[in-house]
């Protein structure tokens, strides 16, 4: 793991390398960081995870869910795959029925992108503070935090896309074992909400692509090797998210049955296509990367005080991140970076699907993922200027840290004294 093979392992330290680990190989180096940021990002998120001590937002979808799957009652929750819901029945079937079981696997695996992002950030950029300073903007990525402490499916799949990716992006290296560990995330991570199906596709073609590139367009090549590779890839990913639904097989009521697994997608899919009545919160494509339209995940009365959570991105890390990008298509730059510019095609897809998707309504919370991509692709901005060791990516994270210090208290449903205190950190109008 961490590409540990392809770096050097002698006692060089990396560019702007860190003077208290010094005596570490580089190595050793990495490792301690995968296992700061592990730690330290798990430790963040369950920290008073279980406020609020009720269900609270789409946790009434999953959490009935998941019971359902523990009681083999009957199917529950049918317009989305099992896995992360499995997940969340696993929590409670260890933890208990309580805010801990519910969102301990959230906390897991939003851990899990976190050291996946570090991973794919040590493969890009080949350097450990960029890598390391990409997962901590993931950390202090306040939609990131708060969906990673609540019962919901976004962790999982985000958690396994990313993994997937970062196997995919190792596996150029020469080991196709990484490759297939890839392909059993991205399934996974399927299994865990659709959403995930373009960027499997996505990432499975970039490969293919790639491979073609690199053996100077041979065509038979193309035929006899990689095609066949990518089909192999993607047979494993479709039979791992079909595995995933082996609990629904031992329902008391309705039980899946093998004739009816393949039927089965089209009910889910007729589900998500049911009509939908419109909602206060909901939100186009166009508004989430500027946050014109956050969601109150929670406003409620606890005891002498209140608890509120208000899904709101780190604005260095949403509005920062977009204008790079604008930046990035406007021509501005001199220098043309493959890395960024890859990273930037790679945002502008996860906006793409929601344009083309026939969603009846949308929300905030679908742009996680794109603000998660932004992380790397603001990582990789900034170091196009640290030439002169201004250390623009160090600064940038710790004003980061402090933007998402100042937003604790909203985010974390932390005790108000009164009921306007939330307003505090209102900025603007369409926030209410």
């Amino acid at each position: 793991m961490w590409g540990l093979r392809n770096i050097p392992s002698g006692d060089k330290p990396l560019p702007g390398g860190y003077a208290m680990m010094a005596g570490l190989t580089t190595r050793a180096k990495i490792a301690l960081n995968a296992a700061l940021l592990g730690l330290g990002s798990f430790g963040l998120f369950v920290w008073n995870i279980t406020r609020p001590a009720t269900i609270y937002f789409d946790e009434v979808h999953y959490v009935p869910a998941a019971r359902a799957l523990l009681e083999r009652t009957a199917p529950t929750n049918i317009e989305h795959p099992l896995f992360a819901k499995t997940l969340i029945a696993a929590g409670i079937a260890l933890f208990g029925d309580n805010p801990l079981g519910w969102r301990l696997p959230s906390a897991l695996f939003a851990c899990v992108a976190v050291l996946a992002v570090f991973w794919i950030g040590m493969l890009l950029f080949g350097e450990l503070r960029s890598a390391s300073c990409a997962a901590l903007l993931l950390v202090f990525n306040q939609t990131h935090f708060i969906q990673a402490r609540i019962g919901m499916l976004e962790m999982p799949m985000t958690g396994c896309l990313l993994l997937g990716a970062a196997c995919l992006l190792q596996a150029r290296r020469g080991s196709v074992r990484w490759a297939y560990a890839g392909a059993v995330a991205l399934g996974l991570a399927v299994g865990s909400k659709w959403l995930a199906i373009p960027y499997v596709a996505l990432f499975l073609a970039a490969r293919a692509w790639e491979q073609w590139r690199d053996s100077g367009r041979d065509e038979a090549h193309l035929i006899d090797h990689i095609l066949p590779d990518a089909a192999r890839l993607g047979a494993l990913a479709v039979l791992v998210y079909l595995a995933s639904f082996a609990p629904a097989f031992f329902y008391t009521h309705d039980a899946m049955t093998l004739r009816h697994l393949i039927g089965f997608q089209f009910e889910m899919l007729a589900s998500q296509r049911s009509p939908l009545a419109s909602h206060p919160y909901q939100s186009d494509w166009w508004q989430w990367p500027l946050m014109l339209r956050p969601i109150w995940y929670l406003f409620a009365q606890n005891a002498n005080n209140y608890q509120a959570i208000l899904l709101i991105g780190n604005p260095l890390i949403y509005w920062g991140g977009a204008g790079v990008v604008a930046l990035s298509l406007s021509g501005w730059l001199k220098r043309r970076d493959g890395v960024l510019l890859g990273l930037v095609g790679l945002y502008l897809f996860s906006l793409a699907i929601w344009i083309v998707i026939p969603k009846q309504i949308g929300f905030f919370y679908y742009y996680n993922f794109s603000a998660v991509i932004l992380c790397l692709v603001l990582v990789a901005f900034l170091r196009l200027f640290d030439a002169k060791r201004l250390r623009l990516v160090i600064w940038f994270t710790l004003a980061s840290a402090i933007a998402f210090a100042y937003f604790y208290p909203i985010i974390a449903a932390d005790p108000l004294p009164k009921d306007d205190t939330w307003t505090e950190w209102v900025w603007m109008k369409s926030w209410y």
